[in-house]
């Protein structure tokens, strides 16, 4: 039978104000929300008043100015351009974690609808050029052809209004989240389970439960709009000859992956910057965490001293949630993110498919580093950007075999035995001529430059 009081209005006897456990429930979870935080406050779902664990997350003092990003070493290959850091979203498409050491893959990536990426030269071509060994300004985006596909973007009905509300002038392109993301649908159904808590207390005459409810629930919408942003990428502003925007990465593993797109996936993906782009200003968003943070206090005082079946269903519930939040941590990410205006395919060459695996002990056929860099020599024709990246030993000895790596890629010849050479000319084979014991070969053993470790997996 519901009780007609409201409120307690005595100490804590047994019967009256108490702190409980199910307190804690509120503030546990925070690893699962921090992992997802991001990708939730960059939906409008975040604006839903629901309860959510750990909500402290979002109450923070600083807000972060771009995606998060793994250290690698990525370099356009006709350009130069070179960068230490993969951004978010090529990571997405092709997580470079899951690339096995010394493998090798091959991506084509354009933007949806898109005829393809500009061709690459013909080896006449290459041979004629004046020095293939420098960054090629020979194979250059024609500014006299059609426009480039433009990145479109989608502008729903809440977005046209967080424009007008915030003045936002949304000059890039944003990459949006998935409608249907699995974070959108746990947003939806915790909205919809805190109304029914709500509905439930006041069923039971539990006003502080309907207080706290309320209060919980109103603080995710206040930080939810503190920390609501949209992904900006680099927007390519002018369309003059360029040269063309083929892309080259390297893993401390030793992994190459070549992307083969053009100069406006580049700068998007690439070698522009992922900026956070919020709707709230800085002194708002301060403004609006203070007083969340207050709530918060408030709130979960109030959880406290609930009636022992609010305390129960609402207990429930925060675990219900933050097992949900947990099991999102195992699925892929590219489920959270709406990459449609996108599309790639995996071409790389049928005898480069297993270049992470050993297949004998042939020094050919045996996965190394020295293979899988003569693989993307082979395959984008061009060693500059191999020495713009430092994938290689800065001596003479590798510059020989570097030359002659892109001399017999340039000539077609897939079979050249790339392992073999090396050690024939830089000398690591035990039937070459020693070093000489004072003769130090360190610089011979390892890239010129290495590429840092992810702070976490």
């Amino acid at each position: 039978m519901a009780s007609t009081q409201w409120f307690s209005t005595t100490k804590d006897s047994g019967g009256g104000w108490r702190l409980d456990i199910v307190s804690l429930l509120a503030v546990i979870g925070e690893s699962s929300i921090e992992e997802h935080s991001q990708a939730m406050t960059s939906s409008w779902t975040c604006l839903l008043p629901r309860i959510i664990p750990a909500p402290q997350v979002l109450l923070k003092p600083s807000r972060p100015t771009r995606m998060p990003q793994l250290p690698s070493s990525v370099v356009g290959i006709h350009n130069g351009t070179l960068v230490p850091t993969l951004n978010f979203f090529p990571n997405i498409i092709h997580p470079i974690e899951d690339l096995p050491a010394f493998g090798f893959k091959v991506y084509e990536i354009k933007h949806r609808g898109e005829k393809g990426a500009p061709a690459a030269p013909t080896n006449n071509e290459k041979m004629n050029s004046a020095e293939s060994t420098s960054l090629d300004l020979g194979v250059v985006e024609s500014a006299g052809g059609p426009e480039p596909t433009p990145l479109r973007k989608r502008t729903g009905t809440l977005h046209h209004m967080a424009q007008t509300l915030t003045f936002s002038k949304d000059l890039k392109p944003h990459i949006p989240t998935d409608a249907f993301s699995p974070l959108n649908i746990i947003s939806m159904l915790s909205f919809l389970l805190s109304i029914g808590l709500f509905i439930g207390a006041a069923f039971l005459h539990d006003g502080t439960a309907m207080v706290a409810v309320g209060t919980i629930s109103i603080v995710s919408s206040i930080v939810g709009y503190a920390s609501w942003w949209s992904p900006a990428l680099t927007k390519r502003v002018f369309h003059s000859k360029v040269p063309a925007g083929d892309v080259a990465i390297r893993t401390r593993e030793g992994a190459f992956l070549i992307i083969k797109c053009n100069e406006e996936v580049t700068r998007e993906l690439y070698m522009g910057t992922e900026e956070c782009e919020y709707y709230a200003g800085t002194t708002s968003y301060r403004i609006l965490v203070g007083f969340g943070t207050f709530l918060l206090m408030i709130s979960v005082v109030l959880l406290g001293n609930c009636e022992f079946i609010m305390q129960a269903a609402i207990g429930g519930s925060y675990m219900l949630l933050n097992f949900s939040f947990w099991m999102l941590s195992l699925l892929n990410k590219r489920r959270f993110w709406d990459l449609s205006l996108y599309e790639w395919n995996d071409i790389t060459p049928a005898d480069a498919l297993n270049a992470h695996l050993t297949t004998s002990s042939l020094a050919e056929e045996s996965a190394s580093f020295t293979r899988t860099m003569w693989y993307a020599i082979r395959e984008t024709k061009k060693i500059g950007w191999l020495k713009k990246m430092g994938a290689a030993p800065t001596t003479k000895e590798w510059d020989e075999w570097l030359q002659e790596a892109e001399d017999n890629a340039v000539k077609g010849n897939r079979k050249w035995r790339a392992v073999e050479m090396r050690e024939q000319i830089v000398g690591m084979l035990k039937t070459s001529k020693m070093a000489e014991p004072e003769e130090d070969t360190a610089e011979q053993h390892v890239p010129a430059v290495e590429i840092d470790a992810p702070a976490t997996r």
